[in-house]
């Protein structure tokens, strides 16, 4: 994603770069709403997103050495409304700790895997990863650990 904003950058940088070598007056007004405001929040993109994944990778691969897996009982699947045609849904999820204390979980995702299990149009369970230290948690998707919360 991070070359994409910075592509965005360039593309937004030659247009007014194009208009002043074709002799064409730019207001300073016209040159600071075009060019320098949107390059500098896509570059400030473009470097804040690698961090973040960065982060949630290595938030990923602790859970993954410290955390043991475990099966949950898919609910429910609801679609998520989003204004693109996303396929994202809420995944409602039941896990029985070692304790034997139950927890609902809600997972995010649009993978079919995961609709599926939640309509109850495969097999209802769904692996997790628990981490019942940190209270953090994860649904493992196809053997990757995809998405975390701290809600335990």
């Amino acid at each position: 994603m991070a070359p994409v904003v910075v592509g965005l950058g360039l593309v937004l940088l030659a247009v007014p770069l194009g208009l002043a070598l074709g002799g064409e007056k730019i207001p300073a007004l016209f040159m600071l709403a075009v060019l320098v405001l949107p390059i500098i929040g896509c570059l400030g993109l473009g470097v804040t997103l690698p961090r973040a994944a960065g982060r949630k990778l290595a938030a990923t691969q602790a859970l993954a050495r410290t955390g043991t897996q475990a099966p949950a009982r898919a609910i429910d699947w609801r679609q998520v409304a989003h204004e693109d045609a996303s396929t994202e849904g809420e995944l409602r999820l039941r896990v029985t700790l070692p304790s034997g204390d139950e927890v609902a979980l809600s997972h995010t995702c649009d993978w079919s895997d995961c609709e599926a299990a939640g309509r109850g149009s495969s097999d209802r369970s769904v692996a997790v990863m628990l981490d019942l230290d940190t209270g953090v948690w994860a649904v493992v998707h196809t053997g990757y650990v995809r998405s975390w919360s701290a809600e335990l």
